[in-house]
């Protein structure tokens, strides 16, 4: 018995004889017949030439959509921005984010761009409890330390080495901030936490996934004034594969539009790590330009200040706390005790003379 015949070829075998029929009623019983065998071959060819011929790469198929990328790409830009902010409060400098590209590449590539030795973190991104890595380029990690350290945050001159551990003390730090604003960056698909976080110097120990499985790799370029280089985010597919069904653009921008509080969140994360000049003053008076010139060393200024009032603590020149002057350990400090309302601001701004409490 010969092999069953699927749908698709009895459709086919189907429209080639309608095609022959038609073509034989024009003619007589012999020349039908000849013109039904020729016409029976050009059915066939036409069917073959109606086949769209896709292209696959078996060594990089597409696990991921086109749409789903985008969406993905839209989704870390708002990391790009969060990581610009965080760069630049940790370098007390202009750090320049942007998202470099968005690919699908497999594991054993993503492995072999590494440097060795690397500054890698792996961890787990939760709900899906699938493992992600997160690259720092070597340049990068080194011109934080340099600036950490009262440089002026360059890499050149610096050979390429392990890490120290007082290095990796630093750069964890830095390091902790960024994994929050990936958390942040996730909040309009999915609030997801992240857990076992591990610095990695040696890429070929970093077995998250198999060599031919496909990542989606995101780059992200950093650029500040004295230092540039990559930050690579890898997503193994398996880790975002219950997720990228939320990655529809419509769901995305729906999501986006109603959760404003997740929004007004991601904000305050962002200005949470933006640091402000703090000054505590202690006292005020003024004094003629002849007395300062007759000063000597053991005379003693009458300021304007009384003895038991508090000190005013000014953020960005503008009077926000009270505060009672003291140390912590060597270092002089002072307890906050009260918050300056918005109408009384200007009389601490310029007090000239003693403040009743």
């Amino acid at each position: 018995m010969g092999d069953i015949l699927s749908q698709e070829e009895i459709d086919q075998l189907l429209s080639v004889a309608e095609g022959s029929d038609d073509s034989g009623l024009g003619g007589g019983g012999g020349g039908g017949g000849g013109g039904g065998g020729g016409d029976t071959g050009s059915s066939f060819e036409d069917v073959a030439s109606q086949q769209i011929a896709t292209a696959y790469d078996f060594k990089h198929p597409a696990r991921v959509n086109k749409d789903q990328l985008r969406t993905l790409e839209s989704l870390h830009d708002n990391f790009a921005r969060l990581l610009g902010s965080t760069f630049s409060g940790a370098m007390r400098a202009v750090v320049d984010v942007d998202t470099a590209f968005v690919d699908q590449t497999t594991y054993a590539e993503f492995i072999m761009s590494l440097s060795n030795p690397s500054c890698s973190y792996q961890f787990t991104l939760g709900p899906t409890h699938g493992q992600a890595i997160m690259d720092f380029a070597m340049p990068v990690a080194f011109a934080f330390v340099d600036r950490i350290f009262g440089g002026k945050g360059s890499s050149q001159g610096v050979d390429a080495r392990q890490l120290t551990a007082i290095e990796m003390g630093v750069i964890n730090k830095s390091v902790k901030r960024v994994i929050e604003d990936l958390e942040a960056t996730w909040e309009p698909i999915l609030r997801v936490e992240i857990s076992d976080v591990e610095l990695e110097t040696n890429p070929e120990f970093m077995q998250i996934t198999a060599a031919s499985e496909i990542v989606i790799l995101l780059a992200f370029e950093v650029n500040s004034t004295n230092a540039s280089g990559l930050v690579s985010l890898c997503y193994p597919f398996f880790t975002l594969e219950s997720i990228l069904p939320r990655l529809g653009q419509q769901s995305y921008a729906r999501q986006t539009r109603a959760n404003k509080d997740e929004l007004l969140r991601s904000n305050r994360l962002r200005l949470d790590k933006t640091y402000l000049p703090l000054r505590a003053e202690l006292a005020r008076g003024e004094v003629s330009f002849q007395d300062l010139q007759n000063l000597q060393t053991g005379d003693v200024l009458r300021l304007d200040t009384g003895v038991r009032e508090p000190a005013v603590v000014f953020v960005e020149e503008e009077p926000k706390f009270l505060a009672l002057p003291g140390r912590v350990g060597r270092k002089n400090a002072v307890q906050i005790t009260q918050f300056i309302d918005k109408e009384n601001e200007e009389i601490f701004k310029n007090r000239a003379r003693p403040i009743p409490f």
